[in-house]
């Protein structure tokens, strides 16, 4: 499953093979994992896959 981290503060969006790579990533070279929202690459950013219905009521 690939990942992709998007910057919290900025138009920055980086795609990665794995969440591990994705995380070392943000931590070691990006500035710190707390600048950065991990997440599956089909996701958006509700969290919800691209696949998925958004949950309702």
């Amino acid at each position: 499953m690939a990942y992709k981290i998007t910057h919290v503060s900025r138009a920055q969006e980086i795609r990665f093979p794995t969440q591990a790579a994705a995380e070392h990533y943000a931590d070691r070279l990006g500035g710190g994992l707390e600048k950065w929202q991990v997440r599956e690459a089909g996701a958006d950013l509700s969290g919800t896959t691209a696949t998925e219905p958004a949950q309702r009521g």
